[in-house]
């Protein structure tokens, strides 16, 4: 593994070799890295603190021409054995800007920094004297004097040969992230600042007319009237209709249930009164009690809106009823979105501060959700509030005006137009703007009608009752846009129905819009861009091969090969292998051991991680399963290697797995007319899955078949004639399960070989159990789980008269050959009980056993598969009472046990 050098490793270079050899070698290999007209003048070992880890650099004074520049190079190897362990990590132009600066004294002496147009850059050196001769003193005055030579002469200074290092993925490194300041932003943060920034070459302004209305109707019902007074002013069609109602329902019923459904004959007027040279369609209405907020759009830009929202605020009784408050409508309408206010704020004279207080509770509440995010009122490109905000005239104000132009048997307030414009720097709202107490940041144009509150209903004359209520402004339009002009801002003094008069405003509202075609090219690039900024800028690390072969593997094969990995990136990389269907599941099959299964790296460091693939009998059946073709290499596993704030990196584990006669079910080797290694794979995968696929019968007999495989037949000969008096024949500790010997009995048994036994006696045994263990489905199976449960010797006995008639005696042949190992106890130490317990879990096996499996659990059960095993095998009457015929003899005698 290749890590950052220290003191230690300087110390012990400089035994090995001597150090100016070393740096004028450590010299020749940076030259590598330069055109034969860029010389480096001297070299310097330093390096950064990023984050807490401290990363080696070799910086490098290199000249062309009449220009300087310093390199920074990031080391995979310390030393640099060649010009690849050589990475530029930036460089720093010597010109007017460039200055090096270093502390003199105290603790941050061997510190020094360098500063450019790009920031400032801190880097250490090392104390003593390292592989490199050049001492920062040398390195420093060199320096000075390239910042000389350009000083007395800044217009030689040509820097156009820097570009053939200026690295393309350079370009998007974020320094900020790389030295731990920031953090790799989200990529759809990233990629909506990057799409900004490219507007321009996709975005054009197309203009708009909104027409925007506010009516307090007094609670008159609209009858026959006609709005098209109000709604049709103008010569060309408007484009949009915001149409604001207020006071549409005084009944108590209606404050009661909070109305929220549209008043449709109301809505039906509107669309009656709007512009007859446009054909409009009703795009959406929103009503809270006595408020209605209406959106008109011309058919034809139906299609331009992308979403709508809708909301409202009740500022009432209690501060929720709905007899104050506003609706709301929020458009996405081309490329911007577009809020529509109706507020009908806090009445009388006296209640400025109210008035504040339901301006800041709709500016607060308001929130309007498109999709899974919400937008306020601010948040929105062109904002039109609008409807009876209820502001009136500063009383004095106004009293200083009337007084001196009062005639005798007259309304106190007719025909007053004069004062008009006089009277306006006394309205409320206006007075409440210049102090920003509310609407900051809006706009409303210049008043040029007559207040429009109030008047007596049906009639153009002011208030005549005993209150003689004060004309005021009441009814107002205001918008906050920095795209919009207003054309005409106007009342309607025909329409009488209400004591408030209706007021319109034109708008001509310069829409963001985009060019398709343009767009779609920015958009593909803009993503190229947000790609290599995540690449650039995100951890990553590179491996040696992610195809990891392991060539040809055989049972008990232990095969051993090495993943390279190497962070070759500027950030330090932590990596651990992960699970493929979870956070909790193995991240690898069970018979692929993985050493390092998560490591940190830094920049330009490796690290080997050992993978070793053990081909044991409880995991040949799987790998050879996993072979499809024969004489073929496949995937066998894909491991996922996991990068902490990056990309993941897949590792796929190839193989060609030689199948052994260990890992077969007993019925398959039953069936096999011929050894296994002179089988093809397909022939033995489509004799499998027809014995899956037939259904055992009582007394099946087939001339092709024998009544016992082979192979066990040949251990079992072996070991009565062999190995009977053997000292610890079994093992419960089964030491010899990886033993070599293995491998001579494996070829032995595949080949059906007439060769004398090739290995001990402890090994046979245990050749035997990893046959009995290998098989993919268990001797008892279907009953395995039934085994645990049973109590007694007669309900054990129960359970093999159920097995099929093959796997019946395959199991009774196995605990005939017990019987006689038990019988020479007195010689092999293989009692009853020590048989039950190493025999039991491999006949008795579950058939799939859990990796994350608790291991007391597992141990209880095998207590109990012990406990099975050991009533039948203590039972004097036990093998006469199942089985009393004798077994058919395949190629050789069978052995010669006794089951009278």
């Amino acid at each position: 593994m290749k890590i950052k050098c220290t003191t230690s490793d300087f110390a012990r270079h400089f035994s090995e070799e001597n150090p100016v050899k070393m740096g004028e070698s450590v010299m020749e290999i940076v030259r590598e890295k330069f055109r034969q007209e860029e010389q480096v003048v001297s070299i310097f070992e330093a390096y950064q603190l990023i984050g807490y880890e401290q990363q080696n650099r070799l910086l490098a004074l290199v000249r062309c021409h009449n220009s300087y520049a310093v390199f920074s190079f990031a080391l995979s190897t310390c030393p640099p054995e060649t010009f690849v362990d050589l990475t530029v990590e930036n460089f720093f132009p010597i010109d007017g800007d460039f200055r090096i600066d270093a502390p003199t004294a105290g603790i941050s002496k061997l510190q020094f920094r360098i500063t450019t147009t790009t920031g400032q850059h801190l880097f250490y050196y090392y104390p003593c004297q390292t592989y490199i001769h050049y001492t920062w003193e040398y390195f420093q005055n060199d320096i000075l004097a390239a910042q000389i030579a350009f000083n007395e002469h800044p217009e030689e200074g040509n820097f156009s040969w820097l570009e053939a290092f200026r690295r393309e993925d350079l370009s998007a490194i974020d320094r900020n992230i790389a030295h731990g300041r920031a953090t790799l932003k989200k990529r759809e943060s990233k990629f909506r600042e990057e799409l900004e920034k490219r507007e321009h070459e996709f975005i054009m302004y197309e203009p708009y007319r909104f027409y925007i209305a506010t009516w307090n109707v007094n609670g008159q019902p609209p009858n026959d009237i006609s709005l098209h007074e109000w709604l049709a002013t103008t010569k060309d069609p408007p484009d949009l209709y915001a149409i604001a109602f207020q006071e549409l329902d005084l009944s108590p019923k209606a404050y009661a249930v909070s109305e929220t459904r549209p008043d449709l004959v109301w809505v039906s007027r509107v669309m009656d009164g709007v512009h007859p040279g446009g054909a409009y369609e009703e795009l959406i209405s929103v009503r809270l009690v006595g408020m209605m907020l209406i959106i008109v759009i011309r058919k034809e830009l139906r299609r331009s809106i992308k979403s709508i929202a809708t909301t409202t605020v009740g500022t009432g009784t209690l501060n929720m009823m709905g007899n104050k408050g506003g609706v709301g409508v929020s458009v996405e309408f081309q490329e911007n979105f577009i809020c529509f206010v109706n507020a009908h704020l806090a009445a009388h004279v006296h209640e400025v501060v109210r008035r504040k207080e339901d301006h800041d509770e709709i500016l607060r509440r308001m929130q309007f959700e498109h999709g899974i995010t919400k937008r306020s009122i601010e948040e929105h490109d062109h904002i039109f509030w609008f409807g009876d905000l209820n502001y009136r005239i500063i009383e004095q104000q106004y009293n200083k005006f009337v007084d001196n132009v009062t005639i005798p048997g007259a309304s106190r307030f007719a025909n007053q137009e004069f004062i008009y414009a006089e009277l306006e720097p006394f309205d409320q709202l206006h007075v409440e703007m210049r102090k920003r107490n509310v609407f900051v940041g809006f706009i409303e144009g210049p008043i040029v009608f007559q207040p429009t509150y109030k008047y007596d209903p049906g009639t153009n004359v002011w208030d005549s009752s005993e209150k003689a209520r004060m004309p005021a402004w009441c009814d107002r339009i205001l918008w906050r846009s920095d795209k919009t002009h207003q054309i005409v801002y106007d009342s309607v003094m025909a329409l009488q129905l209400s004591d408030h008069k209706p007021v319109y405003a034109l708008f001509l509202t310069h829409i963001k819009c985009r060019d398709e075609e343009k767009y779609k090219k920015v958009h593909e690039e803009v993503l190229k861009t947000v790609d290599k900024y995540e690449n650039d800028n995100q951890p990553q690390i590179t491996v040696a091969e992610t195809d990891i072969d392991f060539g040809i593997i055989q049972y008990n094969s232990v095969i051993q090969r090495e993943l390279l990995v190497a962070n070759n990136c500027h950030l330090p990389v932590v990596f651990e292998f992960m699970g493929k269907e979870g956070k909790d599941s193995a991240i690898c099959e069970s018979w692929l051991d993985i050493q390092h299964t998560r490591g940190h790296l830094l920049t330009g460091n490796a690290m080997g991680i050992k993978l070793e693939l053990h081909a044991d009998s409880k995991n040949a059946w799987k790998l050879h399963r996993k072979q499809r073709e024969s004489g073929m290499k496949v995937p066998l596993d894909i491991l996922v290697l996991h990068v902490q704030n990056g990309r993941d990196i897949f590792i796929t584990i190839i193989g060609e797995y030689r199948p052994s006669c260990i890992g077969f079910s007993l019925e398959t080797l039953c069936r096999i007319q011929k050894p296994v290694t002179e089988m093809n794979l397909k022939e033995i995968l489509a004799l499998e899955r027809d014995i899956e696929a037939s259904e055992p019968k009582e007394n099946d007999t087939q001339g092709d078949r024998a009544e016992l495989p082979r192979e066990l037949w040949f251990l079992v000969d072996h070991l009565l004639n062999k190995g009977l008096k053997t000292v610890n024949l079994f093992t419960h500790e089964r030491k010899l399960r990886r033993s070599p010997q293995i491998n001579e009995i494996r070829d032995w048994l595949d080949s059906w070989s007439v060769d004398d036994f090739p290995g001990t006696n402890e090994v046979a045994a245990e050749v035997l159990l990893c046959l009995l263990e290998g098989t993919p489905v268990p001797l008892i199976h279907p009953y395995e789980d039934l085994v645990l449960t049973v109590d007694s010797y007669e309900k054990c006995k129960d359970i093999l008269t159920f097995l099929t008639p093959q796997r019946k005696k395959i199991f009774l042949y196995v605990c005939l050959f017990l019987r006689e190992v038990i019988l020479h106890a007195s010689f092999n130490r293989v009692d009853s009980h020590r048989a039950a317990r190493i025999f039991a879990p491999v006949l008795l096996k579950s058939r799939t056993v859990s990796p994350k499996v608790d291991r007391r659990l597992e141990d209880d059960r095998d207590e109990k598969r012990a406990r099975f095993l050991l009533r039948l095998l203590e039972s004097s009457d036990f093998l006469r009472g199942l089985y009393t015929t004798d077994f058919k003899v395949c190629n050789r005698s069978m052995p010669l046990v006794d089951i009278s």
